[in-house]
């Protein structure tokens, strides 16, 4: 059932059993009243009949020898017929007059035209009226084939109380019944015209109502449908019961909705736009990691060679040493036989054989020693060139570090940490060339050295080698040879003295570049930790990088969504 019949049967069903009820009870009631305002009207008329035998004529009742009722000397009751018969034309009710419990007087005629006199009254009657003295009223008494309305009231022999006789009047009850019907036919139409008037006015109200629950339920649909541009009619608007309440509602609904589709409008053009730009920049973040991760893998690999490298240059330094202690070692031998040839230079010219063959000996220490100087310059030029190389690795690494330290100023808040190892690593690289100037430093001394004694070995062996040419001469010039010989013991103290000095320089490089493999190696495993630390800020990128592509779709999604609602409005 629709909400229109509804309503209707709603307030019009209450209405027709109102109206019906109503007209039930209403019926019953009037008629129970005309049948009592017939009963008093009866009533008041046997009084009147009463008065009209008794005011007037003094006397008793009584009758006669012909059977006839009088009053008094004057009035004849049983011959006056003209006066029940007049008040019957004039009220409609039939007047009979007892005497004890039989008719005298009676307008009541049969269907012959006879008056009915001579007939008993009902027991009924004679108990309540003659015996009780009290009034009889029935409204439904059957006299000749005809329903009565019927009032009996007693009339007393004057002077007492005893009822001798009764006034009888009677109302047929068709012609009450009549009157009745006709009052009720009357309220029928007035109910039906009632009922009608408010079927209609019910019918219109609620087709009213209907109309603007329609029209609330189809704004409420547009909205449904996501148009929030509706204009609600002015009519529903300026309505001053619930259905305009409920229109005000739906206009204030939909401004609201309105003003939360354009926010959402607004926050998800935001949210896609922030969503681009997020993904750019975990896009840009996630190259930055990617070369960052390479540069720190080539600073490791660098790092690593260093290591390397500064390892194999201690290798070479520690060769060096052992170089050079050989070379100490011949110093101090030949630095003996100097004091042995000192010696010898006392002995005498018998000796020059011997002294031929210590020179021979002498010779083949210095070339020797020459040899070995050399390959301890040539040790020191790789110590150079390892020295180098360790400043260029120690370069290429600060390099790297300021690029990481670029790329972290790039990456702003997350990279900063990344900037803190980069600049360590720097600081380690400037220390490291530091620590390879000091060791370049010591090997160009130890260059210069290893050169002057080089010369020097040249101008002992031009010694030696005129000393054997001019052998013979020895004798002669034995005091120069003393000299030369004292000289010699002398520059061998220096020497002696500047290896020691060099052996303390060697133990120092050793350490140097000991300390610049431990640097490299910590620099490497420093490196290695960052590079553990930028493959662990990577996935973490990367897994922000799938969340902004969910977080886009999301956002892309959102924005279909809400474009579901058109908010502009006309």
């Amino acid at each position: 059932m629709k909400l229109r019949a509804k309503m209707m049967s709603i307030a019009l069903l209450p209405v027709f059993i109102l109206g019906i009820g109503t007209f039930l009870l209403a019926a019953d009631r009037i008629a129970d009243g005309i049948y009592d305002e017939a009963c008093k009207g009866m009533q008041a008329a046997s009084l009147a009949v009463r008065d009209i035998f008794e005011v007037g004529n003094p006397g008793k009742y009584n009758i006669d020898e012909n059977g006839d009722l009088w009053k008094g000397e004057t009035l004849n009751i049983s011959q006056s017929s003209e006066i029940a018969d007049h008040i019957k034309d004039n009220t409609g009710m039939d007047v009979t007059i007892y005497w004890d419990d039989t008719r005298i007087l009676t307008s009541i005629k049969n269907s012959s035209g006879e008056r009915q006199i001579q007939t008993k009254a009902p027991a009924a009657v004679i108990q309540k009226v003659l015996k009780n003295g009290e009034y009889y009223f029935d409204r439904q008494t059957e006299i000749f084939d005809t329903e009565y309305i019927v009032c009996y009231a007693p009339f007393f022999q004057e002077g007492t109380d005893q009822p001798v006789g009764m006034v009888f009047l009677g109302k047929p009850r068709m012609v009450v019944a009549r009157l009745i019907n006709e009052i009720r036919l009357q309220m029928l139409a007035v109910i039906s015209a009632v009922l009608v008037l408010t079927g209609i006015i019910v019918t219109i109200l609620v087709k009213r109502i209907n109309n603007a629950l329609a029209g609330s339920m189809e704004l409420l649909r547009q909205i449904a449908d996501g148009d929030l541009t509706v204009q609600i009619d002015p009519f529903l608007l300026n309505r001053s019961d619930e259905l305009g309440m409920l229109g005000r509602e739906i206009m204030l609904m939909g401004s609201k909705l309105r003003t939360i589709a354009n926010m959402l409008h607004e926050k998800s053009r935001q949210l896609d736009h922030s969503s681009s730009e997020l993904h750019e920049h975990s896009g840009t973040i996630l190259h930055l990691m990617k070369g960052l991760d390479q540069s720190a893998r080539e600073m490791s690999a660098g790092c690593t060679s260093l290591a390397e490298d500064a390892c194999e240059a201690g290798n070479d330094v520690s060769s060096m040493g052992e170089m050079i202690e050989q070379s100490n070692a011949d110093i101090k031998k030949m630095y003996e036989i100097s004091s042995q040839i000192q010696d010898m230079s006392r002995q005498t010219m018998d000796e020059i054989l011997q002294l031929n063959k210590d020179m021979a000996r002498v010779r083949t220490s210095i070339d020797d020693l020459d040899t070995q100087t050399a390959l301890t310059k040539e040790s020191a030029d790789h110590i150079k060139t390892a020295t180098d190389l360790i400043a260029a690795v120690a370069s290429q690494t600060s390099l790297l570090s300021l690029n990481a330290s670029i790329e972290a100023a790039r990456a702003g808040d997350l990279g900063r940490g990344f900037g803190v190892v980069a600049s360590e690593i720097q600081n380690l690289s400037v220390q490291a060339n530091e620590a390879v100037e000091d060791i370049r430093t010591m090997v160009e001394s130890l260059t210069r050295n290893s050169d002057h004694t080089i010369h020097r070995m040249a101008e002992v062996r031009s010694f030696i080698e005129n000393q054997g040419i001019h052998i013979e001469k020895t004798g002669q010039v034995f005091e120069q040879v003393k000299n030369g010989i004292t000289d010699s013991v002398d520059y061998m103290n220096h020497v002696i003295s500047r290896s020691e000095h060099m052996e303390d320089v060697r133990i120092n490089m050793i350490g140097a570049v000991q300390n610049a493999a431990a640097m490299a190696q910590e620099n490497a495993a420093s490196i290695q930790e960052v590079t553990a630390s930028l493959i662990n800020a990577y996935e973490e990128i990367q897994i922000l990088s799938d969340r902004t592509d969910e977080l886009d779709s999301l956002s892309t999604q959102m924005k279909e969504s809400v474009s579901v609602f058109s908010i502009d409005c006309a």
